[in-house]
């Protein structure tokens, strides 16, 4: 029949690639999917952020003078998992003899979306959650210069050049760009720099520039209990998670489970000061403006 099942590996890395793959505003920030998760050490995970160390010089000519030597303060901001994210499906015999054709596309794939929705529900709360810039007001007749001037504090507040800009914006601030002539809409739109992207999980009137550090999507596969008959945690196509499958045969139902530890968090913004500091400035990396329409 179509709808044998797979080994518990192949289904579990089919949940994550679908995950992955159907990401909107989450695939637009930084994902930390392995990095400092220890059984057993709670559940705070430790992002790193990378030092950073002057270079020293010395003539071309010099053979006497010692090279001077630096050390790297790397740093780390804590983000928590509090929340384990799951779908729960019971299935009857019926369902998997007679009304299932096609396990992944029936049942792993409307578990995943589940999955897929609410990380993108915790990354817009994440977003939203950035303080306002009420000084940077928006025209809707020239949504250009409103562009312009959230570079301008993005820049102000230690962005770097080397950075890409993304947007997220509501329906009505997306509309408004339609129109503007200076919008690019090739691919999903760029005005001043910046990949546009539109969101109905933002307000319509809402705007966030960011770069992608400035957001994190930690998630972490829950560990395959001792007794599970059949399951598997993994990480593939940017996302982890766990699947697991059971069957009770007290009421002839199987289970089919789909689960994630998740947390967002919005991370400060790494300023590399050339003489060997990095500094962190809080919400550095992501400008949050409520135009008019709001």
């Amino acid at each position: 029949m179509t709808n044998t099942f797979a080994t518990a590996d192949e289904l579990a890395r089919i949940a994550a690639k679908i995950v992955g793959l159907d990401l909107g505003l989450a695939a637009l920030v930084s994902r930390d999917l392995e990095a400092d998760f220890v059984p057993g050490g709670g559940n705070t995970v430790r992002v790193r952020i990378p030092g950073a160390v002057e270079a020293h010089t010395k003539p071309i000519f010099d053979k006497s003078t010692p090279l001077e030597s630096s050390e790297i303060a790397e740093q780390s901001v804590p983000v928590t998992l509090n929340t384990h994210a799951y779908s729960n499906v019971i299935l009857s015999e019926g369902d998997l003899d007679l009304v299932i054709e096609d396990f992944s596309a029936q049942v792993l794939a409307p578990q995943s979306h589940s999955i897929v929705k609410f990380a993108e529900r915790e990354v817009a709360a994440a977003m939203q959650a950035t303080p306002e810039t009420a000084s940077i007001a928006f025209d809707e007749a020239n949504p250009a210069k409103t562009f312009t001037q959230i570079r301008r504090a993005l820049r102000s507040n230690g962005v770097s050049t080397d950075e890409p800009l993304l947007a997220a914006v509501g329906s009505d601030v997306y509309a408004a760009l339609l129109d503007a002539e200076d919008f690019d809409t090739s691919g999903e739109g760029r005005i001043r720099g910046f990949e546009v992207h539109e969101s109905t999980r933002l307000a319509p009137g809402e705007i966030v520039g960011f770069i992608r550090p400035a957001f994190s999507l930690v998630v972490r596969a829950p560990r395959v209990p001792d007794g599970a008959p059949f399951g598997k945690s993994v990480v593939d196509g940017g996302f982890a998670l766990r699947y697991l499958r059971s069957y009770d045969g007290s009421v002839a139902a199987d289970r089919s489970l789909v689960s994630a530890f998740v947390g967002v968090s919005a991370m400060p913004l790494a300023v590399d000061g050339e003489d060997g500091t990095v500094s962190l400035k809080a919400n550095g990396g992501a400008v949050r403006v409520l135009t008019a329409q709001l």
